[in-house]
């Protein structure tokens, strides 16, 4: 296996804050220190460290990312930005769990991901919202609470990198997240399309795609779902299933009412969770093991992420690792339960909102489903795609689901009309680019082409 190498000069960035005035972004560059990093086996260049953004007190949050350049013409390909879910889990469970340049070996070193994404993108995994990660805020009250807060950080964070990068900003530029990310998603995107028609930042961002996959986007749609599919997959009984129904009429009531009164959203939440909760226990019962809501086929064995992470930490704890990065000071972990606690009240928020009118821009949005993923499963993912209010609603119910294939294989199912897509992929949870590595480096090519 390649040892773990340093290739060229490492890198200590560090942003001065951006001020703020109503939605205006007025970038400052102060105190800015850049390098050219290539840390690992991968042949590319490098960016990270931090864009530190204006926060709600004393300016103090500050974003940690990590960019790669393409492996194949980084002048020209596509810019993504990767978004983690949680709310508040780091991106670095995706650089080297799914869809980065490396793995990480047992002894540490690194090894090249064959299907990472930047084989044909340049990709920028961000640690957001502050707090996650290696992200951090000077204050407890620069914590976010809601999607307006998280776009708002996300768009001055690009205004930012752009001003420091003047040469990305030409490039098309896609925004693609998992899980939470389902809120994450739309409410950048929206923002985006803001920030380019008022002309809120000096740069105008080339915003050609939104990608969700296996995301929590319509609560009031995706919290009946739960039900629906341990049913179809015999994992709950008739009665269990009647139950279960039931128990989802209270908690989409509840979230009627959450959407027009203060503070309902705390019993809804609580509710629907109760209710999500009780599905995944009568799944295990029947299986005979504790299920892993991310693939439901195989046991949680590693609570509560179900998948064993211990050799990322311990990489990420590496004080060379950390100075090559520029972090220095602060300590990564998988996923913050203050930035979780903080965003609680915006978990039954629908964000699905917002995509009309991102369609509507000409921008593509493509939703894809690991099929065996019960937490945000595409039983919940067709539901809301199939009700969202569009100008393309009636044709896109109206197209026929047809079999999307990998190399003359079977790999999938879509639906496409105008620009929204979206496709069930087989044999994967939560994680597609971890379970079907293959399949979702295929789907990217052609999400970015314009051909899915």
């Amino acid at each position: 296996m390649k040892a773990l190498v340093c290739l060229a000069v490492v890198i200590f960035l560090s942003f001065a804050a951006v001020v703020v005035s109503g939605q205006h972004v007025l970038p400052n560059l102060d105190n800015v220190r850049v390098g050219s990093p290539a840390y690992g086996p991968d042949n590319v260049t490098q960016h990270s460290g931090y864009i530190t953004i204006n926060g709600t007190f004393e300016n103090g949050a500050h974003l940690f990312f990590w960019m790669f350049e393409s492996r194949s013409n980084p002048a020209s390909d596509p810019l993504v930005i990767w978004l983690t879910g949680g709310p508040g889990c780091s991106s670095e469970l995706a650089l080297f769990s799914e869809n980065g340049p490396y793995f990480i070996n047992k002894d540490l070193s690194l090894s090249i991901n064959p299907y990472s994404w930047n084989t044909f993108a340049n990709i920028i995994f961000i640690d957001q919202p502050v707090g996650t990660g290696f992200s951090y805020a000077d204050s407890v009250l620069d914590y976010v609470v809601d999607e307006k807060q998280v776009a708002q950080d996300l768009y001055v964070f690009m205004q930012n990198f752009y001003l420091q990068y003047p040469k990305y900003n030409k490039l098309d530029f896609f925004i693609i997240g998992e899980s939470y990310a389902g809120h994450y998603v739309p409410a950048f995107g929206y923002r985006v399309l803001q920030g380019n028609r008022n002309k809120d930042g000096p740069f105008k961002i080339n915003m050609k795609g939104l990608g969700i996959g296996n995301g929590w986007v319509d609560p009031y749609r995706q919290y009946p779902a739960y039900a629906e599919y341990a049913k179809s997959n015999g994992l709950i009984n008739e009665a269990e299933y009647v139950a279960f129904e039931a128990a989802a009429i209270t908690c989409q009531g509840l979230i009627d009412i959450a959407n027009e009164v203060p503070g309902v959203w705390i019993a809804a939440l609580e509710e629907c969770q109760l209710m999500a909760v009780g599905v995944l226990a009568a799944m295990s019962a029947t299986l005979g093991y504790v299920a892993n809501p991310y693939d439901w086929k195989i046991p949680c064995q590693y609570p509560p992420l179900c998948y064993n992470f211990d050799d990322l930490t311990k990489f990420l704890a590496q004080s060379s690792v950390k100075k090559a990065l520029g972090v220095t000071g602060h300590d990564w972990s998988a996923c913050s339960m203050t930035v979780h606690t903080a965003m609680l009240g915006d978990w039954i928020s629908n964000l699905d909102i917002h995509i009309p009118n991102v369609l509507a821009s000409g921008t593509r949005v493509l939703v894809y489903s690991g099929m065996l993923d019960y937490i945000c499963n595409y039983m919940g993912g067709a539901a809301w795609t199939d009700s969202l209010k569009w100008n393309g609603q009636q044709g896109f119910n109206a197209k026929n689901v047809t079999n999307w294939n990998v190399d003359g294989k079977l790999a999938g199912f879509l639906k496409s009309y105008q620009g929204f897509s979206f496709l069930e992929v087989l044999n994967a949870g939560h994680m597609v680019p971890m379970d079907q590595p293959k399949a979702a480096l295929a789907m990217l090519r052609q999400f970015l082409r314009g051909a899915l």
